[in-house]
């Protein structure tokens, strides 16, 4: 019956068999579960995808545009279907030589868009048939090439069931533990002491990124016209969004694949002029190329400004050092200055929350950038400090 139906979602109401809701967080992690594999292996395969909103997956994503193998259609792209039947529906239809399968889900019938009836298909004929439906309305036949990746499979319907009950489980699952994670952060908020010490340290990030704003703003006002400065302002003007964003809802993570070099450069091009009045420079040494981690962009970018921020703080007429480099699947960036070296009685306490030595610090800067890192599954150190040098050291987690 469902060959003759040329929508998906005239499928999906028939065959899911099922009026169970899976979370939008559910089926994120079920895309991410099956095409891990894909990533991983470069499997030489075929995916046609509809992802209105690809909240949680961009890196995802990124990743198998990488993949030499792997041919992606994204049907969401204008002239890609005949005619957009398919409203709210989404889906992943996914063929190798290995193994196929099918996800489609539809948002339409919840408000919010944070619930979805689900249809999971693995190594079937089935797919076979969802795909049908879906060339039924491309403007592009794609037949020769799915049927080239297409796996040798006969009907498992025990198989399919045994998946079905592991996804309601884990569905459930996921759940349970996005309720408590709310019901603790309802706590937080009604917390006017976690209140006040999160405005506190927002409120450092944004006078740190106001003090570059001022020092480029007295330079536009001197040589308007140039676009360098106003890029430089741009980029500022979104860091401080990004803490009064902080301030509203306490928690503004925007993890996607980063370019290590371009965050240093956009550190390095903030800091031209400020590093003026003290007579310092910055050298930067790269060794290895497009080295790529998953990170909030802003907010790694706010680690390596507090920590150039101090060190041109510390030193006269001189040289900073930012050295990029990699140790097995770890990214590491050292930055280095030459000026009063840190006593060796507070070196551990620099990154508690609150300790500061300078008169009107309020021991915030590196607790935040240790926090940040840590949020990218990272570590931030103080190396050395002595009379020679002082060193920190980002370590992150490549692709």
């Amino acid at each position: 019956m469902f060959k003759k139906q040329k929508q998906l979602k005239t499928f999906l109401e028939y065959e899911s068999g099922s009026s169970e809701l899976f979370s939008r967080n559910s089926v994120v992690t079920i895309i991410r579960s099956m095409l891990e594999p894909v990533i991983n292996q470069n499997t030489n395969s075929l995916i046609f995808t509809r992802l209105k909103n690809k909240e949680g997956l961009e890196g995802l994503i990124k990743r198998l545009e990488y993949c030499t193998n792997v041919e992606m259609v994204d049907t969401t792209v204008p002239n890609v279907l005949i005619k957009d039947d398919y409203i709210e529906l989404e889906f992943i239809i996914f063929t190798s030589p290995r193994y196929n399968f099918a996800l489609i889900f539809d948002y339409s019938n919840d408000t919010e868009k944070n619930y979805t009836k689900f249809y999971f298909l693995v190594n079937s004929r089935k797919v076979n048939d969802v795909y049908e439906i879906l060339q039924s309305n491309l403007n592009t036949d794609y037949r020769e090439k799915f049927y080239l990746h297409k796996p040798e499979r006969r009907e498992n319907e025990l198989l399919n069931e045994a998946l079905s009950s592991v996804l309601r489980k884990l569905n459930t699952q996921i759940e349970e533990n996005n309720y408590k994670e709310n019901d603790s952060f309802v706590i937080d908020l009604t917390d006017d002491v976690n209140v006040n010490e999160k405005i506190k340290e927002s409120s450092h990030e944004i006078k740190n990124q106001l003090s570059i704003l001022d020092v480029y703003t007295r330079l536009i006002e001197k040589q308007f016209g140039q676009n360098k400065n106003i890029d430089v302002i741009k980029k500022s003007l979104n860091l401080i969004s990004l803490e009064l964003n902080n301030l509203k809802n306490y928690e503004n993570m925007e993890i996607k694949e980063v370019l290590i070099q371009d965050v240093i450069d956009d550190s390095i091009h903030l800091f031209d002029e400020v590093l003026k009045e003290n007579n310092n420079s910055i050298k930067f040494n790269c060794v290895g190329y497009d080295i790529h981690c998953f990170v909030d962009e802003n907010k790694l970018l706010s680690v390596i400004n507090n920590i150039v921020k101090n060190a041109n703080e510390a030193c006269r007429n001189d040289v900073i050092e930012i050295d990029l480099s990699t140790e097995g699947k770890f990214c590491k960036i050292k930055i280095s200055n030459h000026g009063a070296k840190i006593e060796e009685n507070i070196q551990k306490k620099i990154f508690d929350k609150g300790f500061t030595t300078k008169n009107k610090g309020h021991g915030i800067g590196l607790f935040v950038c240790k926090n940040y890192i840590e949020q990218f599954r990272g570590t931030i150190v103080l190396l050395k400090s002595n009379d020679d040098e002082t060193s920190f050291e980002i370590k992150l987690p490549m692709n």
